[in-house]
């Protein structure tokens, strides 16, 4: 073989190597190499999305912490706004309160009506009693945990019998007759 056609050779067989390379490249490896690309920025995506969710598992702890370490403040705002109006609970309040003042209720009426974004239990309630007496109850009702409005009071002078036809003065001591109003408030 002659030199020349060596050198022919080599070069075929050169460019030939060459193209199979370029063809391998283009075929084979470019395509894995877009591949780890695509998987690398999924991999990333992925772990952003882990690191999110970890923080908000983190914020869902310390909410949840939160919760539980106001457990008994949440159980006094039950009581003081509880979900239903709850009428045997304010009865009872209301009986206990008369009792532990020595004023006895003559009567007691409920209604339950909607008011902008809350609920209403109205109580109309009467009695006969003395204005130290009125003061005493009304400041248990104001001590009470579940919360109360006065809305409407009339007092009226009881007038005895004997009393009739003379002008006589009215003390705190006096039989006054109360007829209130009461609201008291829950939850829709």
């Amino acid at each position: 073989m002659r030199e020349t056609t060596k050198q022919n050779l080599s070069i075929i067989i050169i460019t030939i190597l060459i193209a199979a390379s370029v063809y391998v490249f283009i075929n084979f490896i470019r395509p894995e190499m877009e591949q780890r690309k695509d998987l690398i920025a999924k991999i990333n995506e992925a772990q952003e999305k882990i690191k999110i969710l970890k923080d908000y598992q983190e914020k869902f702890n310390v909410l949840t912490q939160n919760y539980q370490n106001l457990g008994d403040k949440i159980e006094m705002i039950n009581q003081a706004l509880p979900n239903e109006s709850q009428t045997a609970q304010v009865l009872a309040t209301l009986d206990a309160i008369s009792k532990k003042t020595g004023l006895p209720l003559n009567s007691l009426n409920f209604n339950t009506q909607t008011k902008d974004n809350y609920n209403v239990l109205e109580i109309k309630t009467d009695f006969n009693a003395s204005y130290d007496t009125f003061k005493v109850w009304l400041g248990e009702i104001e001590k009470e945990l579940r919360l109360f409005d006065l809305n409407k009071i009339n007092i009226k002078v009881v007038s005895s019998p004997s009393s009739l036809g003379k002008k006589t003065k009215t003390s705190s001591s006096s039989p006054l007759q109360f007829s209130l109003d009461l609201l008291t408030y829950y939850q829709i």
